[in-house]
């Protein structure tokens, strides 16, 4: 019955055509989105995380949690030791269960490929985590979070394979190196990022350096 559940709210998401509609979709997932991903064996933050330790040191903040959901990648990191988290999504139905777990400093709604109300040059790093997938923040989106990162902090994202080059992710990340903007520090191998519930379906997750 889970499983039947949370595949038709996957569904819902992956299948949203504007904001509105992923708004909607994420407002109606919130209470019960912690337990459908757990069981789809949701292993991007574990993976995020390691590399999130490996580049940024607890000292740096603020932390941008772009696309914070309900605070899971959130979580994790203040379980490490990070602090001064500041979270922003589209959904406040989201936002209102990652309020509950008590770890942002703030959280906003906001909306990823649109102007992010935050000065240049603001967050010591970003982290992004299972929002550039299919049907969720254009490629458009990072030109704001380089902007709003300093130059020196790191970037760390996943991204679904199947959207890098045919939505203009591939292109925009070429630019923006091009551009002198950032530069790829690193990124993994490509991975199942719901491997119970869709073991074809891969993701990487991607870390650059601002400049």
């Amino acid at each position: 019955m889970v499983k039947e559940e949370s595949g038709e709210y996957l569904q819902k998401v992956y299948s949203a055509k504007d904001n509105h509609d992923l708004k909607e979709a994420y407002d109606l997932w919130a209470g019960k989105y912690d337990e459908h991903v757990t069981s789809f064996g949701y292993q991007i933050p574990a993976v995020a995380a390691g590399l999130f330790g490996k580049y940024v040191m607890p000292d740096i903040t603020p932390i941008l949690d772009a696309g914070a959901g309900t605070g899971l990648m959130g979580s994790v990191l203040d379980a490490l030791g990070y602090r001064e988290q500041v979270g922003v999504d589209l959904s406040e139905g989201m936002l209102k269960k990652a309020r509950e777990r008590n770890i942002y400093t703030f959280l906003h709604q906001m909306i990823l490929g649109e102007k992010l109300d935050f000065p240049s040059d603001h967050f010591g790093a970003c982290q992004s985590i299972g929002v550039f997938t299919a049907g969720h923040a254009p490629a458009s989106a990072f030109e704001e979070l380089v902007r709003v990162v300093r130059p020196g902090g790191y970037i760390f994202f996943s991204l679904l394979e199947d959207v890098y080059a045919p939505k203009g992710y591939k292109e925009k990340f070429e630019t923006l190196e091009n551009d002198g903007k950032w530069q790829l520090t690193e990124k993994t191998k490509k991975f199942p990022g719901l491997p119970l519930e869709d073991p074809d379906l891969f993701h990487r997750v991607h870390v650059y350096r601002v400049h």
